[in-house]
């Protein structure tokens, strides 16, 4: 911005920075994209920058910015010299279009949906952005706004700019992003339409993005909802191997609600109350209960010994339990590990 407002306030400095493809210096190439000739080239540019820039920043760090902002400077550079190759002389460039057409270009494929505000109570998306901005860079190359080119090459370095944001789209996941982000709105637009809308949609998104935990949280509630249960209890199985923490819970409760907790091995409700934390003892007392109520399960004891741990020693479901493992366990190793801690007498 320093750099821009000189070379306005002073310029004899344009003549020092600008990038001439006749005699080219080393920090030309650089030095180039933060000048401007005057103010409205300054103006555009800075507008666009606004309203694209803090997207890229917020969403993927300020040094994938740096590098989508230089790279598509550069690369604008670069096409014009080549373009001034094949019409020598050519003609200076001078402007930071095209790392702004970078910064367009990627948010034109990551954030085409998106809403900027323009002006006060007034946003519009992205990829509207984007057109009105290669609207504009088709009339500079007729009424030579900004640059002083002739037969448009000013245009094609632009257009360099913004192939270089459309190709960092997908060197950065922008388009992945984009369609997952894509697929949320979808989903939460199904949700007002029912069940087997959800269904529909989350299936049709889940063979793009198998991986998709919401789309696949989703289906399962929809065929939870749909009375689809051995459907439902398939799915949860996966998404409770594959979860992070609440995902598990999630899973636990829902399955606990269909009465299908028993679908996990007893191992793996065992490691998963291993898992939570003191303050988790109902959800410990759910799995824990559902091991004890099998009567053939060779963890059956050591359910018992956990459930009468939280349960304490008082209450009835406390005697209960401890009955239980005296009575039918007096022998086994968790029995007496239970007498040692001083559980039961």
């Amino acid at each position: 911005m320093a750099m821009a407002f000189l070379t306005i306030l002073v310029p004899g400095l344009v003549d020092q920075v600008v990038f001439d493809p006749s005699r080219i210096t080393p920090w030309s190439p650089i030095v180039c994209i933060f000048a401007h000739q005057n103010l409205l080239h300054l103006l555009a540019n800075m507008i666009f920058l606004a309203a694209v820039g803090p997207l890229i920043e917020f969403t993927r760090g300020s040094w994938r910015f740096v590098v989508i902002y230089f790279a598509g400077g550069l690369v604008g550079v670069l096409i014009h010299f080549l373009f001034a190759r094949m019409a020598p002389p050519g003609s200076p460039l001078l402007g930071a279009s095209g790392s702004i057409a970078a910064c367009v270009g990627y948010c034109s494929i990551r954030f085409a949906r998106t809403k900027v505000p323009i002006l006060p109570k007034l946003g519009l998306p992205v990829g509207l952005i984007a057109i009105c901005w290669l609207l504009i860079q088709a009339a500079g190359s007729i009424f030579q706004v900004g640059e002083q080119m002739r037969g448009g090459v000013a245009y094609w370095s632009h257009l360099g700019g913004f192939l270089t944001g459309l190709a960092f789209a997908f060197i950065f996941g922008g388009l992945r992003e984009a369609r997952f982000e894509y697929g949320h709105e979808v989903l939460s637009k199904m949700n007002e339409r029912g069940p087997a809308a959800i269904l529909a949609t989350s299936e049709a998104l889940l063979k793009q993005q198998p991986k998709n935990r919401e789309a696949q949280w989703q289906r399962i509630q929809a065929l939870h909802e749909l009375h689809e249960n051995d459907k439902c209890v398939s799915a949860l199985v996966g998404f409770f191997d594959s979860g992070d923490q609440i995902e598990k819970e999630e899973s636990i409760r829902l399955l606990d609600s269909l009465h299908r907790l028993t679908i996990l091995s007893s191992v793996q409700r065992l490691r998963y109350v291993d898992t939570l934390p003191v303050e988790s003892n109902d959800l410990s007392l759910i799995v824990l209960k559902s091991i004890a109520g099998e009567n053939d399960d060779p963890r059956r004891p050591d359910a018992l010994v956990s459930i009468i741990a939280l349960l304490g020693e008082d209450g009835e479901d406390a005697k209960a339990y401890t009955e239980t493992l005296i009575t039918e366990y007096p022998q086994h190793p968790a029995t007496e590990a239970a007498r040692q801690r001083g559980l039961i007498s």
